[in-house]
């Protein structure tokens, strides 16, 4: 009987322990997520520590249990051959998105706030995970890109400093270029781009395809600048009494 209590004492005081060691991965868990709360850019940090500290709460659990050295030690390899084979079916997904995090932290091409454009995905970054970047569209909808996507595509980047925006249009040949340009040029500086320009960017059968371009230095403003040099375009070749041949 003795023995018996002795035992479920001690197996009372390993419960304990492991209770009182996840509520201390909780606490600090949640101090973590208000301490990175602002820095979306390093939130794989946060996951690591996090994952790290769980890992260590489920072993010493594992060491404080009362049974025999030689159960605990068979706990403590099939929790690695568990870990192990867990990282072995996931390598070409966790893994491989956990590394490409890595790499597109190291390299920084990019940052939230930044509007990046891969493929056929385009919007500002908003958060930057150990597994994945989320982006918000045109629409204000969240879209997630894996990392490892990131890293295996062209991402091209809108700095906050400024970028060129351009509007291309098709015109028949009895116009003249001279006119073209000015009208072109008119609707950029009313679109209130700085130094624009125009260029011709295709000789077609039936039509001369122009392009006028200039820079932006309000990032923040990117769509509406860009709907407004649209419509600044539009009403330019209209009011010059210009043709447009296509869109």
């Amino acid at each position: 009987m003795q023995e018996l209590f002795g035992k479920l004492t001690i197996f009372g005081l390993s419960a304990m322990v492991a209770i009182g060691l996840l509520i201390v991965a909780i606490f600090l868990q949640q101090r973590l997520l208000k301490f990175y709360a602002d820095k979306p850019s390093k939130q794989h940090h946060r996951q690591l520590i996090v994952l790290c500290l769980y890992l260590v709460v489920i072993i010493l659990t594992v060491i404080l249990m009362p049974i025999g050295d030689a159960m605990r030690g068979q706990l403590l390899g099939f929790l690695g051959i568990l870990l192990s084979a867990t990282i072995a079916l996931s390598s070409t997904t966790i893994v491989g998105n956990a590394v490409a995090g890595f790499m597109l932290n190291t390299l920084r091409n990019f940052r939230p706030g930044d509007v990046i454009s891969v493929e056929s995905h385009f919007g500002r970054v908003t958060m930057m995970d150990l597994l994945h970047v989320e982006i918000q569209t045109e629409d204000r909808d969240l879209t997630t890109l894996p990392n490892l996507y990131l890293v295996t595509h062209p991402v091209k980047v809108l700095r906050s400093s400024g970028t060129i925006l351009h509007v291309d249009v098709s015109l028949g040949y009895d116009v003249p270029r001279k006119k073209v340009e000015r009208a072109l040029i008119k609707a950029a500086e009313e679109t209130g781009l700085e130094s624009p320009f125009v260029q011709i960017r295709h000789l077609g059968d039936f039509s001369v395809s122009y392009q006028v371009s200039g820079l932006m230095p309000e990032i923040d403003k990117l769509l509406s600048t860009r709907r407004l040099l649209r419509a600044n375009t539009l009403d330019a070749l209209h009011q010059a009494d210009i043709e447009i041949v296509s869109p």
